[in-house]
């Protein structure tokens, strides 16, 4: 709803004053925030305004809620020894728009009176106005702006289809995007790709843990953000951890996030929220402000993104080289392991494992101390040691065989649950990792370089070049290496359909035939006395297939008057008295026309 009020202000009223509004300075936060880090190409502070947190007209007073928007812009102050902002505008829906609820927009008004609110200090400094999944109401709305109120204001105005187009303009890494943004986003594209950014730095990697700068492993940062998330308290009370499945699209937009280094994402569940600083060169660390206000994931997307991790490793951790191992010493069913066989299997120092070296670190490191801290708070989470280890078999194994994987995974998920079961009390002492060594590796790392994962060679660039190889080798033209190039066989010849009969030979070669004339008919061909039939006359007379060439017509001076007038393309009347006999030429031999 909205006042009838024609006074606005552009001033909120103050956080002591009785009048001042927590509800509508929270929903200010949402809508409108400013990004952790100025642009990196233009060093301007960069504010987002998200329309997707926009309240529904119908509950909100946005004539009071506009002074506090506006008190999220810059000062006087600011602007005045600054050179300006940058607004980003992600102006699609929440969520999914299929199953979004359709919320009323506040009218043109309500933005017209908030330009006209702004100072004209304010006004001039903005540099760019990025609007991105623009709307229709919202290309209409910067056409009034620009032929009405401020004609300058269209040259500010960049126009942004999907979160890629904005990456050639911007660093969109440096941004704080809301999940709203891409969500809308995927609907519009199937990936985002940023250049010199994308690649693969967390997901389906050679080397699963990169190495500090320190020299030992460290856990990734998606396994280090999402964890420390997960394990929080009451976060790892919730029932039915890695049980329910997370939204797909969400696992896979985070996915890409972490691969592109995104610097801030937000994980918030209820009152529980969390982002990792990220730091800048000679200004510390910046951190995301307000987070009681800032749209997050939750906490299964962070438990499915855990379990997407361990499915995407390029070696798993039970490789197909063990299967038969595992069936040898491990498939008896009926018969317990034994704490002494798993810290085999475990250890570092063993002469042999079925379990590889990297394997054997992402278990001792991550893996079995997550799942037994969850597994002591089975009584809210509902997630005892065979639940997880049901959930977790099967993103443990991927051979070829998918029948021999389902055979295995039997096995895995009882070796899995002796090792929940067995790891605080045996396994964790044996390797000298407790609940505080495993909390501090889920800290923030000390060391600025070992807050980022390192960019690994693009799988896709790598894919087409070894498709390049292996496809049409380019020779140069300047090789000295001195090696002898052994020639290729040639082509065979191709193949030359030859006509099988004389009369395709002259037809190839005879010129089109004139107008068909119609010929006289056969019963006049004959006269009275000393006629003959028309058999012994077609017999006499050469046929046009006999010919060898045109030439050859004109050597026959005596055919009969009606074919000559045939020949001359006029018609004469038939002949009175029977035509001589003329003897037949001989057809030609075959060897001529071959």
């Amino acid at each position: 709803m909205r006042t009838s009020s024609l006074s606005l202000s552009a001033i909120p009223p103050s956080p002591t004053s009785t009048d001042y509004s927590t509800s509508l300075a929270n929903l200010a936060a949402q809508i409108l925030y400013r990004s952790p880090l100025p642009s990196s190409q233009s060093d301007l502070p960069v504010f987002v305004l998200n329309a997707a947190a926009f309240p529904d007209a119908k509950e909100t007073d946005y004539d009071a809620l506009l002074p506090y928007v506006l008190a999220r812009l810059p000062d006087e102050d600011e602007l005045i020894t600054g050179q300006g902002y940058e607004i980003v505008f992600f102006a699609g829906a929440k969520g999914n728009a299929a199953t979004a609820s359709k919320k009323g927009r506040p009218g043109w008004g309500w933005f017209l009176q908030a330009y006209h609110l702004l100072t004209r200090l304010t006004r001039k400094r903005l540099q760019k106005l990025y609007i991105v999944h623009e709307k229709n109401w919202i290309r209409l709305l910067v056409g009034m702006f620009s032929t009405v109120v401020s004609p300058k204001f269209n040259k500010k105005v960049v126009h942004v289809s999907t979160l890629s187009s904005l990456a050639l303009m911007t660093p969109i890494e440096d941004l704080l995007i809301p999940p709203s943004a891409y969500l809308t986003d995927r609907r519009l594209s199937s990936d985002i790709y940023a250049p010199y950014m994308s690649g693969k730095r967390a997901f389906a990697v050679g080397q699963a843990l990169p190495i500090s700068s320190t020299g030992d492993v460290r856990l990734p940062r998606v396994l280090r953000e999402t964890t420390s998330f997960l394990v929080t308290d009451p976060l790892i009370k919730t029932q039915g951890l890695f049980r329910i499945n997370a939204r797909a699209v969400e696992v896979e937009i985070l996915k890409e996030a972490y691969d592109r280094a995104q610097k801030f994402i937000v994980w918030r569940d209820g009152d529980t929220y969390q982002a990792s600083p990220h730091s800048k060169l000679g200004s510390g660390l910046a951190w995301v402000d307000e987070l009681e206000n800032t749209e997050g994931f939750g906490v299964h997307t962070a438990a499915g993104l855990i379990k997407q991790w361990y499915k995407d490793l390029r070696n798993p951790i039970f490789p197909p080289e063990s299967y038969a191992a595992l069936e040898k010493f491990y498939g008896d069913s009926d018969k317990p392991f034994e704490v002494s066989q798993m810290l085999e299997m475990l250890s570092q120092e063993a002469a042999w494992s079925v379990l590889s070296t990297t394997s054997r670190q992402v278990l001792t490191l991550h893996l079995l101390p997550m799942l037994s801290r969850i597994a002591e708070y089975q009584d809210w989470n509902q997630m005892t040691a065979y639940n997880l280890a049901l959930c977790f078999a099967p993103t443990m194994i991927c051979g070829p065989d998918q029948i021999q994987d389902y055979k295995i995974s039997g096995i895995v998920r009882r070796l899995l649950e002796a090792m929940i079961s067995h790891w605080k009390d045996d396994l964790a002492p044996a390797f000298d990792i407790d609940n505080r060594k495993f909390e501090d590796s889920l800290r923030l790392p000390e060391s600025a370089e070992d807050r980022e994962d390192p960019l690994e060679e693009s799988h896709r660039a790598q894919s087409s070049s070894d498709a390049q190889s292996s496809g049409i080798l380019l020779l140069d033209n300047d090789d000295d290496s001195g090696e002898e190039i052994e020639p290729r066989p040639p082509l065979p010849p191709r193949p030359r359909q030859l006509s099988n009969s004389l009369e395709d030979s002259i037809t190839a070669r005879r010129k089109p035939a004139p107008p068909l004339q119609t010929p006289p008919h056969y019963s006049t061909l004959a006269g009275s006395s000393g006629s003959m039939s028309a058999d012994q006359y077609l017999n006499n007379v050469p046929l046009e297939e006999d010919l060898e060439d045109d030439n050859d017509m004109e050597e026959l001076p005596d055919l009969p008057a009606y074919h000559m007038a045939s020949t001359q393309q006029t018609m004469s009347p038939p002949p009175t008295s029977p035509p001589p006999l003329i003897p037949r030429k001989p057809l030609p031999k075959s060897d001529t026309f071959a």
